[in-house]
């Protein structure tokens, strides 16, 4: 009996064996997987999408290649459609921000929730928290696989006409904000007047005087040296968008183990 407990032991680690070596033989990947993001490669964004996609090639031994496509090449410029895109299949991955999929992804509402967060070491709760684990849970559902989160920082306020202190100062502030009706109405209830402009066509709103600000992160103002167009910041930490480090889910089944 113990005999033929042991050689079914065997046999069973070895067909184990065969079927992953037949597996890893079967495995072949795409010459180039796509990647999407909204940002170009000067911005910390961008340069975090590119480091991502080297490191995956290095760590791969040069079997897996990402090409990172910057300013959602790939959408023709519609940044709000890179979740459905993955969980489609016609892009592969994406290094992309809560703001641009809360229109399908309902909980991601959650970090543009005015002075709710405030703070790195909240985020960092909700994140890496229950919160976190069911946004994962949530996406992979819809068949995108979350990896990582990443930073985009909190969106700071600025413009070219006053300091903002109180909330009336902000009436009748002409201020691009991000397409979103949360933002449109955040801003409204401020007493400013929302405008909704793709980030592309913003610069030259503010050379052309069509808007009076904006609000955004850091990561976004450094790169535009945004002092060129305006003197007064206001620092608020008033909503955050995190960043998403994403696989289309059959893209990731598809992967050995190893990979």
């Amino acid at each position: 009996m113990k005999k033929i407990i042991i050689l079914s032991v065997f046999v069973l680690l070895l067909t184990g064996i065969i079927l992953s070596q037949s597996w890893a033989k079967e495995f072949t990947p795409k010459a180039e997987y796509t990647l999407t993001l909204n940002a170009g490669p000067t911005y910390d964004w961008g340069r975090g999408a590119q480091r991502w996609s080297d490191l995956i090639k290095e760590k791969t031994n040069g079997k897996i290649n990402l090409k990172p496509y910057f300013n959602s090449q790939l959408l023709a410029g519609k940044q709000v459609n890179w979740f459905q895109a993955v969980a489609e299949g016609s892009i592969d991955f994406a290094v992309e921000s809560t703001i641009n999929s809360s229109a399908i992804v309902k909980s991601h509402n959650l970090f543009s929730l005015p002075f709710f967060i405030n703070t790195y070491q909240n985020l960092d709760k909700i994140e890496y928290g229950e919160t976190g684990k069911k946004m994962f849970a949530e996406m992979e559902k819809m068949q995108v696989k979350a990896l990582a989160w990443g930073e985009n920082g909190f969106r700071q306020l600025t413009n070219d006409l006053r300091p903002v202190r109180i909330p009336e100062d902000m009436k009748g502030l002409r201020l691009r904000v991000y397409p979103a009706p949360i933002y449109e109405d955040i801003f409204a209830q401020l007493g400013a007047a929302p405008i909704n402009l793709n980030w592309s066509e913003v610069v030259t709103g503010f050379k052309q005087g069509a808007v009076d600000g904006q609000e955004n992160p850091y990561g976004v103002l450094l790169p535009v040296r945004i002092w060129e167009y305006h003197t007064y910041i206001t620092n608020w930490n008033y909503s955050v968008d995190p960043l998403l480090f994403v696989v289309n889910k059959g893209v990731w089944d598809s992967f050995p183990e190893e990979i």
